[in-house]
């Protein structure tokens, strides 16, 4: 069964029978991995055989339990969107991409959205055969979120996703992507729309930076504050490839620039910067520039990957 692509990424989304069979609990089992200390993960599919497939006992995903869906994702995609939950809740994550050498290369993901960090990643190690070719990956998880807003996301590389497989497709091609649900119709007083603005913390964010892109934010500050910088780029010894720098709106000033003795390694390649550290800036005007060259940025690594990808390019936070 093929679904219509636009009605599907808004969320208006329901499994069929023959689609839900891989989305079967079979013991639930902890997952000892968990990305960080307020998420609680439960795997919930076996290796199913093709041949035994119809032999679970499925559960439908119903459209009033669709929290957010964003399948049938085509290549060099980057799609999000946004919910708000006003407790705990524990919500299903099912996601189909592809992965090989240990790396997925079509993934999902759930980041906080005032950090913008991951509470919850596809993660290769944790996946299971979808069918078809091998590197076709699948995850449904239970995952325990605490009351917050949250980005669910999902990226693809330029090769092999939905409509155009360059090796097998999955058994259940409809599903590449990422699926947030819940186990019951959804309860709109603790599941509600994401709205970007209601994030104070957050005074300007240019973040998922790619190759070749200079990009600017102004902010404003009233009085003088001590702020939060967060930035993640790519350098050596010599200098920076990928930075961020903040100028003085009025004068053209620069008042702070990232530079890699200030830097501390990022995670993976050896190049991966990140300055974490507070600053003081006196009331005015200010421009928020992130500059990257032509390699080696979000989406397109040509070495290992940040730890923290998603925040590749800085974020100024009120203290």
């Amino acid at each position: 069964m093929a679904f219509p692509h636009n009605l599907v990424t808004r969320g208006a989304w329901f499994v069929s029978a023959s689609v839900a069979v891989i989305l079967v609990a079979r013991g639930l089992g902890r997952d000892d991995d968990a990305p960080v200390s307020q998420v609680t993960v439960v795997n919930l599919v076996p290796e199913i055989l093709p041949e035994r497939a119809m032999e679970w006992d499925a559960h439908l995903v119903e459209l009033e339990n669709v929290i957010v869906a964003l399948t049938m994702i085509g290549d060099d995609e980057s799609v999000v969107e946004g919910f708000t939950l006003t407790k705990t809740m524990d919500v299903r994550v099912t996601a189909v991409g592809e992965g090989t050498g240990g790396q997925m290369h079509d993934y999902g993901a759930i980041l906080d959205a005032a950090t913008q960090r991951p509470v919850w990643t596809m993660d290769m190690r944790a996946t299971h055969h979808a069918g078809g070719a091998d590197k076709n990956r699948m995850i449904d998880e239970m995952v325990s979120l605490e009351a917050g807003s949250y980005l669910v996301y999902y990226e693809t590389d330029g090769t092999h996703s939905y409509g155009d497989w360059n090796s097998e497709e999955p058994w259940y091609p409809e599903l590449w992507g990422i699926t947030v649900s819940s186990h019951a119709p959804i309860d709109r007083e603790v599941v509600r729309p994401y709205d970007d603005r209601a994030n104070d913390a957050v005074l300007a964010r240019i973040v998922r930076v790619r190759d070749d892109e200079y990009l600017e934010q102004r902010f404003t500050l009233d009085r003088a504050a001590e702020l939060q910088v967060y930035a993640i780029g790519e350098g050596d010894a010599s200098e920076m490839y990928d930075y961020a720098q903040i100028e003085d709106a009025r004068t053209g000033r620069v008042v702070w620039r990232m530079t890699y003795r200030e830097t501390e390694h990022a995670g993976g390649a050896a190049k991966n910067r990140v300055f974490d550290a507070f600053m003081r800036l006196e009331a005015g005007e200010y421009i928020l520039v992130y500059q990257s060259d032509d390699s080696h940025s979000f989406g397109d690594w040509n070495s290992a990957a940040p730890e923290d990808r998603f925040n590749y390019g800085v974020t100024i936070l009120r203290r």
